[in-house]
């Protein structure tokens, strides 16, 4: 079959069970993202950064050629450092690979629109990329092998294109890293899908501990022998000594809450938290004071974070002062590209200033959503501390998070106020 003369024309004979009528597969990698301060700056991978000297890092969404130099870049190829990788991506959206590119899938109305799929898991988005993969073969077949494809140019032009495409060309991103794996890269891939813009809900953070332990780990734990105190500590040392590398869209809001996330865990393990070593620590006491206001009275609480929701925070939870203070300097830790505390000053002002009703709505929304992430990241630090014997031994008998957090039910008292 001929390749239709109307671009339209070919988006309304979509029928795929993912690639659907009214869909694009727009492009997903933007060079032009590149935060200019951050260094190095690697090929294919923009804004990459490391948080401090820390085993922890982050990414915008590489091109498969950008994997592979983060991944040369830390050592973790065949001939190299034998540096060993957990890379988890934190995106919610379909993914497909084309000839080494991301593309992701769109509403043809709201190209620049992520499509939201809040809540769905793992299992399920890779299903959907499975599927969308399949689609772009089938469609390909019908116009001479090639699917059309929407690019986004420099100053916001979409451009409509067509791709020559085959069936080694065409990969899911668990594909692209299974691969990796068999071309001798050090590399471990998990997917914890998290809606941009939001605060990860507390499963998403029982997720990452679980997964901060690489799959070879897991194997151990699981199903091995862990007969000897040597076995174990073999274990816990290659577990604290892989790097973990977090990737979104932009590699900035979602990424950046992962690497805090990681970090938080990183120095917890190794006795560093900043938590007093006490019983009581995660203990929740009567507030006795209503919350009103969520914007702080002065310039200088607001750099600090002291908004009255965290303040009141603090105030109920034992060991939440010591608690802000680690994850502020995580915080500031993995800052390079975005200072999540300094983001949620940054939308209280736009709310301030900003005439139009329907942009001062959306950054609203956008300071709710960033200040909920840090009043979840305090009450993290405080309940892996509280959880520390039980997180570092082999045994996964411990409270998860989102049981520690339904325990505590004055702390969302808090927060829904």
């Amino acid at each position: 079959m001929s390749i239709p003369k109307e671009i339209e024309q070919v988006m309304k004979m979509r029928g795929g069970s993912v690639l659907g009528k009214k869909t694009i597969l727009k492009s997903d990698h933007f060079p032009g993202c590149q935060n200019k301060r951050l260094s190095p700056q690697i090929d294919g991978a923009p804004n990459y950064r490391q948080a401090d000297s820390l085993r922890v890092h982050g990414v915008a969404i590489p091109t498969i050629v950008g994997i592979q130099n983060v991944l040369n870049h830390i050592g973790a190829q065949k001939d190299g450092k034998q540096a060993h990788v957990l890379w988890i991506s934190l995106r919610e959206e379909p993914v497909v690979y084309i000839n080494g590119h991301p593309f992701v899938l769109r509403d043809v109305e709201r190209p620049f629109s992520n499509l939201e799929y809040t809540g769905i898991n793992r299992d399920r988005v890779e299903q959907m990329e499975a599927r969308l993969k399949e689609d772009i073969l089938m469609e390909a077949a019908r116009y001479g092998n090639k699917i059309l494809v929407t690019d986004e140019l420099p100053d916001g032009e979409m451009v409509d294109q067509w791709e020559q495409v085959s069936c080694n060309s065409v990969k899911t991103p668990l594909e692209v890293y299974e691969e990796l794996q068999l071309a001798g890269y050090h590399v471990d891939y998990e997917r914890v899908p998290i809606t941009d813009e939001k605060s990860p809900k507390e499963l998403d953070f029982d997720i990452l501990i679980i997964i901060e332990v690489p799959v070879l780990v897991l194997g151990y734990l699981l199903y091995g022998s862990l007969g000897t105190a040597m076995a174990v500590n073999k274990i816990s040392q290659a577990n604290i000594s892989t790097e973990v590398i977090f990737n979104c869209q932009m590699g900035r809001g979602r990424t950046t809450t992962g690497m805090v996330i990681a970090t938080l865990v990183y120095l917890n393990r190794i006795g560093a938290s900043g938590i007093p070593r006490t019983n009581s620590i995660g203990r929740v006491f009567n507030s006795g004071s209503n919350i009103t206001n969520n914007l702080p009275n002065s310039e200088e609480a607001i750099c600090r974070g002291e908004y009255t929701l965290i303040r009141s925070l603090i105030r109920v939870l034992e060991g939440g002062v010591e608690g802000k203070r680690q994850v502020d300097k995580v915080i500031d830790k993995c800052a390079s590209m975005q200072n999540l505390r300094e983001a949620i000053a940054t939308y209280r002002n736009s709310i301030l200033r900003q005439p139009d009703e329907m942009k001062r709505e959306a950054s609203l929304s956008f300071f709710v959503e960033y200040l909920e992430r840090y009043y979840f990241l305090i009450c993290f630090a405080v309940y892996i501390h509280s959880e520390r014997a039980a997180l570092r031994s082999s045994s996964f008998d411990h409270t998860s998070f989102s049981d520690w957090m339904k325990a505590r039910p004055e702390l969302y008292s808090i927060i829904h106020r």
